[in-house]
């Protein structure tokens, strides 16, 4: 009677195993993620299936993203916008930093780009215009690219803020740093999700346009975190604010500890300390794809 009594229970638990494993299956299929973790998602051993924005995205462009320290040594003001968070110094009229989660469907354009460029309605306090930039000899330069918004009206609408703006000489725009801008999107599809935070570097006596005198930077910096590659992994790069013909993306390439040294910038703190030792001191060589190393 014990013995069957046994049989009988595992019988019970083979059931219920195969019917959650059925259901798991099933939500798979249907291609679902849940909103970003609190970080402890860098223990997966695999990437997981990209998400529609509808499906994981909540209110702001946070999405449980790894957002830098607060910055105490200059202004700063925090904007959620919904596709991304922008960090705004109203003293330089342009951001310290930008944050977002691009993930492989969202790369996948939905929406015609706006061109729209407007002040942040948002924000009540000291911002560039569009005067400022009127016959300056410098383009609007977006932080989060249009191209990375294109998944959902409100958000194109908010990236073309001149908050997410910085003055970028036009070849440089259009050049090695839509060349990067490019490159993440299809780091983004190749690992279901990347995280992305990106600015300004500022020089000691930099120069200024406009009546709002917004600062002009000497430099922009990019640190990418692909937090659902099998091992996750992080780089970083540092462009001079001048655009090098026919220069590779590599000659650009940091760690992000290096990054983070260069622009007194904490980016990706709120990961486990051990995790984010390990992804922000490595040497990114031979981690990453480039598509400008492909032969022609």
């Amino acid at each position: 009677m014990k013995r069957k009594k046994t049989k009988t229970t595992k019988t019970w638990l083979a059931v219920i195993v195969a019917l959650g494993v059925s259901y798991l299956f099933g939500l798979y299929k249907q291609g679902g993620k849940a909103a970003l973790p609190e970080i402890p998602v860098l223990q997966q051993t695999a990437p997981q299936p990209a998400a529609s924005p509808t499906t994981s995205r909540s209110s702001d462009g946070e999405r449980g993203m790894a957002l830098p320290v607060p910055l105490d040594s200059r202004d700063e003001h925090i904007l959620h916008h919904k596709g991304f968070v922008v960090s705004y110094n109203a003293e330089w009229k342009i951001p310290n930093w930008v944050a977002w989660e691009l993930t492989a469907s969202e790369t996948q354009p939905k929406m015609e780009r706006e061109d729209s460029f407007c002040e942040d309605p948002d924000f009540k306090g000291p911002q560039a215009t569009l005067d400022d930039y009127r016959r300056s000899g410098y383009s609007r330069g977006h932080m989060v690219p249009a191209a990375d918004m294109r998944w959902d009206e409100q958000a194109m609408a908010e990236c073309f803020y001149l908050t997410n703006m910085c003055p970028q000489q036009s070849a440089f725009n259009a050049g090695n740093w839509g060349q990067l801008e490019r490159q993440c999107r299809e780091w983004a599809q190749r690992d279901s999700a990347i995280w992305i935070v990106c600015g300004p570097i500022v020089g000691k006596s930099p120069k200024r346009i406009g009546q709002g005198k917004v600062v002009v930077p000497s430099a922009f910096f990019k640190v990418i975190l692909a937090p659902y590659a099998k091992t996750p992994r992080a780089i970083g790069f540092i462009y001079p604010h001048r655009n090098k013909k026919g220069a590779k993306m590599r000659e650009f390439m940091m760690s992000v500890d290096e990054v983070e040294r260069r622009t007194g910038i904490d980016f990706f703190a709120s990961l486990p300390d051990d995790v984010e030792r390990k992804v922000e001191a490595q040497n990114p060589a031979g981690r990453w794809r480039f598509m400008d190393d492909r032969k022609r």
